[in-house]
């Protein structure tokens, strides 16, 4: 990538948008998979992850991702870790109330 394209990519305005993109509710929503695999000895590890978040009844598409540690991660708020599901997703409903019906 040009020096440039980093420049617009990293600009507030656009990251903005790319940040509400990533905790959008969206028309229809579904669960999100986490998958991370693994070699151990002489057997593959495939590990899934599936999170369906509801929030007041609605199912929003929020993206957690787990690392091979057991840590909640969300593109919304990349430089933070999470120790539960729910922990994540209060979290983003406070930094973005406006995506959960919330807000001014």
């Amino acid at each position: 990538m040009l020096p440039e394209e980093l420049a617009y990519t990293a600009s507030p305005e656009i990251f903005a948008g790319y940040v509400a993109d990533a905790v959008r509710p969206t028309e229809t929503p579904g669960q999100v998979r986490s998958v991370r695999t693994a070699r151990h000895e002489d057997h593959d590890i495939t590990v899934t992850t599936v999170h369906e978040v509801i929030v007041d009844g609605v199912p929003v598409d929020v993206r957690l991702t787990v690392d091979d540690a057991g840590t909640l991660h969300s593109p919304g708020l990349p430089y933070q870790r999470f120790a539960s599901a729910p922990d994540a997703v209060r979290a983003l409903i406070s930094a973005y109330p406006d995506q959960f019906g919330g807000g001014a």
